[in-house]
């Protein structure tokens, strides 16, 4: 091998290991800058902010079943076993929060403890992916398809309901959103949905606010 190949050779050897090398050190800052912002946030994390977050989200949900004639409320997580819900896999339901208001309609039951982990249907699919794309869905029970969720809008006698998107995380893995229903009217009226849409953005404020814990 002649002088002019061996130092090519080298010059190609010395840019690989140089990239390498390079290449690991950036990963390798990246990684402690992670460690480093994800221990400052633990270590910020005010514990009494957030209870009384919570405790205001059960109050703006007490508020729309008091004040409208929708007269449950769920605050639900859409998430898959495992990552981002894709092809292959199944999408996942629980009720997280619920508030309901039996004053015009004893018949009401709180159904939050049914909706752990409950599997979506391929009607549930297509309102999820239209409350993701629109952040709004109004379901008529009278025009529902077949479909499980129409069976537990037929037990607990609902009539309607409207289903707003609240937050996809920032892995995409879990969707928080809220359904709120009314056993009462097949549409809200003008002052309902004022008092429901504002409900909702005060809700979808705190989810931000909090988007970082995610």
């Amino acid at each position: 091998m002649n002088f002019t190949n061996t130092l090519q050779n080298n010059r190609m050897g010395d840019f690989s290991w140089s990239e390498f090398l390079a290449g690991s050190a950036v990963a390798k800052v990246v990684e402690e800058v992670v460690k480093y912002r994800r221990r400052k946030l633990e270590s910020t994390v005010n514990m009494a902010d957030n209870a009384r977050d919570i405790a205001d989200m059960h109050r703006i949900m007490e508020s729309v079943v008091e004040e409208t004639s929708y007269n449950r409320f769920l605050l639900c997580l859409g998430e898959d076993s495992a990552g981002v819900l894709a092809a292959g896999k199944n999408l996942y339901i629980t009720a997280q929060y619920e508030k309901i208001n039996r004053s015009e309609d004893e018949r009401l039951e709180h159904i939050s403890d049914q909706i752990h982990r409950w599997k979506a249907d391929v009607n549930y699919y297509d309102l999820y992916s239209e409350m993701l794309t629109k952040g709004m869905v109004q379901i008529k029970y009278d025009t529902m398809p077949p479909s499980k969720l129409k069976d537990i809008y037929n037990t607990q006698n609902v009539k309607s309901s409207r289903v707003y998107h609240l937050m996809t995380t920032k892995d995409s893995a879990k969707v928080f959103f809220c359904s709120v229903a009314s056993t009462l009217k097949d549409e809200p009226s003008a002052s309902d949905r004022v008092i429901i849409d504002s409900a909702v953005d005060k809700l979808i404020n705190i989810f931000q606010k909090h988007r970082k814990f995610y």
